[in-house]
């Protein structure tokens, strides 16, 4: 099973030999090309998942008050049937998709594009002359060709698996909220907005740490 995942992109496939995008969008565009096909169901497949656990929340409060309203003596006969088909769905559909999601991401798309990446990189490499390669310039450049495989993999990676995932679940959750009460989605849309800034302030500082982290590491693979 892993490997009919696998072997849906071959990241050692041919193609057109060229000067890589200059724009990161561009760049970013061209890398996840062959993956195409596989981007609507990896991005429903997500969706899904954050329904299910979003789903999970309302229906648990759902089940309160049903019991509450039917009693022990009443429940089993007035919603035994919905019972029977939430955890149905609980216990077969959920895991399904879940497994599904995590194939299509994690065989897929993980374990293809840091070596796409590396494999195109390398070959434009192999096209430069001789005098393009000074022996500190080349090692610094190996390092950079090794680092841009992980670089790529990861923000794909998390755009499906974390700010897709956490978006799709914020918003089934304010849902839910807003059907009990308007008023409950206020602070989870302060919190929300909050949260957001704090992670592009985080980002940025990051950025800036992983870029001087990886001069440093180019200059000592070159010495």
């Amino acid at each position: 099973m892993y490997k009919l995942f696998e072997n849906l992109v071959d990241p050692f496939q041919t193609h057109e030999s060229g000067i890589p995008p200059a724009s990161l969008a561009a760049y970013f565009t061209e890398q996840i090309r062959p993956f195409r096909r596989w981007i609507p169901l990896m991005f429903f497949s997500g969706l899904l998942v954050a329904m299910f656990e979003a789903g999970m929340v309302f229906y648990a409060g759902r089940l309160v008050d049903i019991m509450n309203e039917t009693g022990a003596a009443g429940f089993w006969a007035a919603h035994g049937t919905e019972v029977i088909a939430v955890a149905l769905v609980v216990l077969f559909l959920r895991p399904a998709v879940f497994t599904l999601n995590s194939l299509l991401l994690e065989q897929t798309l993980v374990s293809n594009m840091q070596e796409r990446v590396r494999w195109r990189a390398h070959r434009h490499m192999l096209g430069q002359s001789m005098s393009f390669f000074p022996n500190d310039f080349a090692r610094r450049l190996s390092n950079r060709v090794m680092q841009m495989g992980p670089a790529v993999e990861d923000n794909v990676y998390m755009t499906f698996d974390a700010i897709f995932y956490a978006g799709a679940y914020v918003v089934g959750a304010m849902i839910v909220l807003a059907g009990i009460d308007f008023r409950i989605v206020l602070p989870l849309a302060v919190w929300l907005i909050a949260y957001a800034s704090y992670n592009v302030w985080i980002a940025r500082r990051v950025g800036i740490a992983s870029e001087k982290h990886s001069d440093a590491r180019s200059l000592a693979v070159g010495r």
